[in-house]
């Protein structure tokens, strides 16, 4: 059981530091998806196939990376910018179960053709998944502190707080 989990762990690290591990592999996802999600959004190729990879499947990817990113470093004691119950199952899945329906949902009407203006396919296949991937890429070089020591500080000043007092 313990070599699924890191093998789980091995893959979720291999596959954030190919799209936002470092700068360069940053840029090449940024500007692959920026450029391919106009032209798909302007219909320069009408592939539906090409919406559901740019608009679905890779933000759902990077939805998914980023979440388990933030419950793996939730178990290193870290202290994270997200709500405790983001931090932990079932609320960290829930999270991500929810964005990938909304997703769902959208590209069902894009590609249903009950409403598919330009903008709405430029927000799905440009904005929203270039968000998620620069969430991933800030996740990933944020500096996050531990809890212990904001624990440490505190504790250490109320004593020279009591020292000073006496």
């Amino acid at each position: 059981m313990l070599s699924n989990k890191n093998s789980y762990n091995k893959l979720l690290f291999i596959l954030i530091d190919a799209s936002a591990g470092n700068f360069r592999q940053y840029q090449i996802t940024f500007w692959a998806q920026l450029v391919l999600g106009l032209l798909y959004s302007f219909d320069y190729f009408d592939f539906a196939l090409a919406g559901i990879v740019l608009g679905l499947l890779m933000p759902s990817l990077w939805i998914i990376l980023t979440y388990r990113f933030i419950l793996d470093k939730s178990k290193e004691k870290l202290k994270l910018p997200f709500p405790l119950w983001m931090q932990k199952n079932p609320g960290n899945f829930l999270v991500i179960v929810i964005d990938i329906l909304f997703l769902m949902i959208i590209w069902a009407i894009i590609l249903s053709g009950l409403y598919n203006p330009t903008w709405i396919k430029i927000l799905f296949t440009v904005v929203f998944p270039i968000l998620t991937l620069s969430m991933l890429r800030n996740m990933v070089i944020f500096p996050f502190q531990n809890d212990e020591d904001d624990s440490d500080k505190i504790d250490k000043n109320k004593t020279e707080n009591n020292s000073n007092l006496e």
